[in-house]
């Protein structure tokens, strides 16, 4: 066992195991662990969330720094690396997130792969002897959730297994709204890719920035498609945790970014309000400086301004 196995591998298996010793369904079992998994890397999952929601608010001062910079590419990365620097937007962000995800994915992809070859030598001791897991051992059976074969495929010589199929379909079309939540909201007329070409053929100037981004769009269709072509050729299994981790997934992101909304029309709280008033002073002024919404009689009227600190 080297120790990738030790370390990340093993643990996930005999979480796999006790999560199956109670729910006596592997398919259910699958469900279960990827939803933990994907609520135990929750704060890297947040900080993916909240950069997309700044990439989201900083989109029309992008356009207008595309404006200030007239076609002039240092300017424009100059500004757009400041507004990074003011609004805290870290581009590459979300690859790290992506990169730190991708051992737990590889683990996730052995385990449920190679679920009967791990009985013999992945189970820790204190398990082997825990509730059913001894007869597990003995028998492993086939994996099955509510009655499915995952170890089949979607298509195989004995022809088209639906329920995989239709796994399969779910998980790409899953994949699609997974990514859309995630591209950043524009407006306007968007070319096609093949105009930028086009342009470039001419010998026109093309904006690369906005070609990129064109390119990030298509990627929004592209994926959902290699997710279908992937799921298809491997095992049920396999297919029904990519379907869960595109749920859990899709269900996280609208969370957090409905609620990055309701955050920007929250009313101030008491605390705020209590610190708002004591930024308000009173100033005597003679009547001749009188205006409406002033208290008082007399000559003098007092008038109530607002100072900062």
């Amino acid at each position: 066992m080297n120790i990738f196995d030790l370390i990340i591998v093993q643990p996930i298996f005999n979480l796999l195991l006790f999560i199956y010793n109670f729910v006596w369904d592997y398919g259910v079992a699958i469900i279960i662990l990827t939803i933990i998994i994907r609520f135990a890397l929750w704060p890297l999952v947040k900080k993916q969330m909240k950069q997309t929601k700044l990439m989201r608010e900083v989109q029309p001062e992008l356009k207008n720094i595309k404006k200030r910079a007239k076609g002039d590419r240092m300017v424009e990365s100059q500004l757009t690396m400041a507004l990074y620097k003011e609004k805290g937007v870290k581009p590459f962000s979300s690859i790290l997130v992506l990169l730190v995800q991708l051992p737990i994915f590889i683990a996730v992809f052995t385990v449920i792969r190679n679920y009967t070859g791990f009985l013999e030598s992945y189970v820790y001791p204190f398990l082997q002897d825990f509730g059913r897991i001894p007869s597990m051992m003995a028998d492993p059976g086939t994996p099955m959730l509510f009655g499915v074969d995952l170890t089949n495929h979607a298509f195989s010589d004995s022809g088209i297994y639906w329920p995989i199929l239709l796994m399969a379909l779910i998980a790409a079309a899953l994949q699609f709204f997974q990514s859309r939540q995630l591209q950043p909201q524009s407006t306007g007329k968007k070319k096609k890719m093949r105009e930028y070409f086009r342009d470039a053929a001419a010998g026109k100037e093309v904006d690369q920035a906005e070609m990129s981004a064109n390119m990030t769009q298509n990627m929004m269709y592209l994926f959902p498609i290699l997710t279908f072509i992937i799921a298809i050729s491997l095992p049920g299994a396999v297919v029904l945790y990519f379907a869960t981790q595109a749920a859990v997934a899709v269900g996280q992101q609208k969370y957090m970014l409905s609620r990055g909304d309701k955050e920007k029309v929250k009313k101030p709280s008491a605390n705020e309000r209590a610190e708002t008033a004591k930024e308000a002073v009173v100033i005597k002024r003679p009547s001749s400086d009188f205006k409406p919404k002033t208290s008082g009689s007399g000559n003098n009227k007092t008038v109530v301004r607002r100072i900062r600190k």
